[in-house]
C-alpha cells in the first residue's frame, strides 16, 4: 500500500468514525415518544413556560437583538423550543422523611414553573428516576393542579420515595452522606392533563425530561 492510497485511508475512517460520532450524539439528544398514552395524545410543545425574568436591574441583553415580542410590547426571546417544557417541573428542598435498616424515605417538593396558558394536570407518572446514582421507584402523583401563570407554584402534597439500602445502616447512612453536597436526579416525568390552546382545550400528556440536581438531605445529620 502506497503512501498516498494509506493517507485516503486514514481520511475516509476518520470520516466514517466521525459521522457515527455525530449520529450517535444526535440519538443521544433526541428521545422518541409514544403517539398516545392511556387515550392521551402525547404532545409536548402545547405547554410554554414562562422564561424567568431579569431581577437586580438586570437587563435582558436577547431583547434588544430579537424581534419576537411579549404582552408588555417588549421584545423578548425566541419562542419556547421543546427542550423549554422540560423546565416545567422542578425540585424543591428534600426533607428526610423516615429511615430504617432496610431504606430511607424522602419528601420533596414539586415545583411548577408558570406557563403562557390554563391548564389543569390531573396526576403526574415517573419514569427511569436515577437519584444519585440509585435507580428508584416512585409511585404515581394523583394529586390534581391548576397550572400557574404568574409564579411558580409549589404543590400542597411533596413527592414521596424510598430509596432501599441493601448494606448495613450506618455504612449506607455515611456513604449517601459523605459523597456529594447535592445529589444529581434524572428520569421523567408524564403530566397529564387538560390543557387550552387558543379557544380550545385538549385532552394531552406532557413528557418532561428531568435533568438537575438537588440538596442532599443527609449532609444536616
Amino acid at each position: 500500500m502506497t503512501s498516498r492510497t494509506r493517507k485516503r485511508l486514514v481520511a475516509i475512517i476518520v470520516g466514517v468514525l466521525m459521522f457515527v460520532s455525530g449520529a450517535t450524539t444526535v440519538l443521544l439528544q433526541t428521545r422518541t415518544y409514544p403517539k398516545e398514552i392511556r387515550g392521551y395524545k402525547v404532545e409536548r410543545t402545547v405547554v410554554e413556560v414562562k422564561k424567568p425574568e431579569a431581577t437586580n436591574g438586570q437587563t435582558r441583553k436577547d431583547q434588544s437583538q430579537r424581534g419576537n415580542k411579549d404582552s408588555d410590547g417588549q421584545t423578548n426571546a425566541e419562542p419556547n423550543s421543546e427542550r423549554d417544557v422540560d423546565a416545567l417541573i422542578q425540585l424543591g428542598k428534600p426533607q428526610l422523611g423516615r429511615v430504617t435498616p432496610l431504606g430511607i424515605t424522602f419528601e420533596v417538593p414539586i415545583v411548577v414553573s408558570p406557563v403562557k396558558q390554563s391548564g389543569h394536570v390531573e396526576f403526574l407518572v415517573f419514569e427511569d428516576m436515577i437519584i444519585n446514582g440509585a435507580s428508584v421507584d416512585i409511585d404515581e402523583y394523583h394529586h390534581s393542579f391548576d397550572l400557574p401563570n404568574q409564579q411558580p407554584l409549589t404543590l400542597r402534597e411533596p413527592l414521596r420515595f424510598y430509596i432501599y439500602l441493601p448494606s448495613a445502616l450506618l455504612a449506607a447512612l455515611g456513604d449517601w452522606t459523605d459523597t456529594k453536597e447535592t445529589w444529581p436526579v434524572t428520569g421523567r416525568v408524564y403530566v397529564f392533563g387538560k390543557f387550552k390552546k387558543s379557544l380550545f382545550s385538549f385532552k394531552r400528556v406532557v413528557p418532561i425530561e428531568l435533568d438537575l440536581s438537588m440538596r442532599n438531605p443527609l449532609k444536616a445529620r
